[in-house]
């Protein structure tokens, strides 16, 4: 193992740095969405600042090729990384509040969190090789062993901390865990100052563990309150697909808990226990207008659950009716369960034994693409963030959904945007793709249907019957206007830039 302990810390060294990619991404969601603008962000500030970290290492390598070097670029690592989560909800406030634009406040909190660690990780490897070389003669086979290794190292980061260590951990306490490693590094590297690494060590690691155990419990402690009922309490989770927050506000008429993912507001409930049913969202009671089709509605099929708050309200007030709910994260399913009363729904229906609702864990296209069940109507409300979900817009998406209704079912979808400017390329777009499938789609207005160039959101139906509807409005589709397709699908330039 001695042999091998530089490689060795390369490989964790370049676990933490992905680790830390991904953990970039979970901070900036809250404050400006996780679509492909914040995502591209992220990776470009990341990798420009590791290349830059690859050429001082060069140069450093070069001048003063040490492991004293290497132990003095852990413990600065290993500082700052501790810091992220102090400073964290500074910078991202700050940032997006002064910022209107998502892709400068994103490059520029990318920058400001997590540039500089990047930079030092990327000293590593120039380094490392430099001490590794032993003859010329050996060179490509040394830096293609140290190069081979940080991949693995990446690799090993990219899938051990996206499937297991976010999910498990928050974010904030996840950064002390990997300050904590990147100061046991400098041991590993040992020779010199053996007794002087190991009181600094010991002194950072208990920090790190120290501020660890302080932030859980301050999550955990939030998490008692938000259920507690008090006002402006609040608490975060990492899961499998991104930071969801969950608080309590009021209105001064109403005390709400709200489910937040990413930037979106996805849910909201009555915190009073005997209106936890109704709805708080004015947009969601637009749901019901499949009821007024000539379609007698039984069984109902709903694309995204976050808080469950349309099935909760279905459940409790068409007693003769199913509906099965595909959710992707299942995380965000227990979080309904526990905060947003979707137990106490499933107890006082006794939905475990009657099957009126079906909890289906997966993302709402594969399930579709497999789907060999008949509904009478289907309702799209999938968002990541405030982001529609993609794989559900194109016309493959469309042609899923027709083949899973009944005759003549019904297809509503949520969509944020205007009626018409330039806020409205994106529903124009849908709806331009699902006629390709459906014979009517018909588009009401969820607020107000006399300003064209308000956004809001639009309950968007496609069916092969014809309705009679109040307040629908006919889009000027121009005739260059965009099909949808799973090949071609500009989401993120379509959508409304608010």
């Amino acid at each position: 193992m001695k042999k091998y302990r530089l490689e060795i810390v390369l490989f964790i060294v370049d676990a933490i740095y992905m680790i830390l990619e991904l953990i970039a991404s979970r901070l900036l969601s809250p404050y400006f969405g996780n679509s492909n603008l914040v995502w591209t962000s992220i990776i470009g500030i990341i990798l420009l600042s590791n290349s830059i970290g690859n050429f001082i290492g060069g140069k450093i390598a070069d001048k003063d090729c040490s492991r004293k070097n290497l132990k003095l670029i852990l413990k600065v690592a290993g500082i700052v990384v501790f810091i992220i989560p102090f400073i964290q909800e500074f910078i991202l406030t700050g940032t997006s509040l002064m910022i209107s634009s998502i892709k400068v406040g994103a490059i520029l909190s990318a920058i400001l969190l997590f540039f500089i660690p990047s930079m030092l990780f990327g000293f590593f490897s120039p380094i490392i090789i430099k001490l590794k070389m032993n003859d010329l003669e050996n060179v490509g086979t040394t830096s293609g062993r140290i190069y081979a290794i940080a991949t693995l190292g990446s690799l090993t980061g990219t899938f051990f901390g996206g499937f297991v260590l976010l999910p498990a951990i928050g974010s904030n306490q996840l950064l002390f865990i990997l300050s904590a490693i990147l100061f046991l590094l400098i041991l590993l590297i040992g020779e010199t100052n053996i007794k002087k690494d190991l009181i600094f060590v010991i002194i950072a690691v208990t920090l790190s563990c120290a501020s660890f155990y302080i932030f859980n419990y301050l999550n955990n402690f939030q998490g008692i309150q938000v259920l507690n009922k008090s006002y402006s309490a609040m608490v975060s989770y990492d899961t499998q697909y991104g930071r969801v927050c969950i608080y309590n506000t009021n209105d001064g008429e109403n005390s709400y808990r709200t489910l937040l993912v990413g930037k979106g507001h996805e849910s909201a409930t009555f915190i009073d226990e005997k209106k936890c049913n109704d709805l708080v969202y004015e947009y969601t009671k637009y749901y019901d207008l499949m009821f007024e089709s000539s379609k007698d509605i039984k069984n109902t099929l709903m694309i995204g659950g976050a808080g469950y708050s349309y099935p909760k309200y279905y459940i409790s007030n068409y007693l003769d009716k199913s509906i099965d709910v595909v959710e992707i994260d299942e995380d965000i399913t227990e979080i309904a369960k526990k905060y947003f009363y979707l137990d106490k729904l499933i107890e006082d229906y006794d939905l475990d034994n009657n099957q009126r609702l079906g909890l289906i864990a997966e993302d709402g296209r594969t399930y579709l693409n497999k789907n060999d069940k008949k509904y009478d109507a289907i309702l799209n409300d999938a968002f990541a963030g405030e982001t529609p979900a993609q794989t559900l817009t194109t016309i493959e998406a469309a042609q899923k959904i027709h083949n899973s209704l009944t005759e003549n079912g019904l297809y509503l979808s949520n969509i944020i945007s205007s009626i018409d400017g330039k806020n409205s390329n994106f529903i124009k777009a849908e709806v331009n793709t699902l006629k390709q499938v459906f014979k009517n789609v018909y588009v009401v207005p969820c607020r107000d249907n006399n300003n064209f160039e308000l956004v809001q959101n639009n309950m968007v139906i496609a069916t092969d019957d014809t309705l009679f509807l109040e307040n629908t409005v006919e889009l000027n589709i121009p005739s260059d206007t965009i099909i949808l397709t799973d090949n071609y699908c500009p989401v993120d330039s379509l959508i409304p830039s608010i």
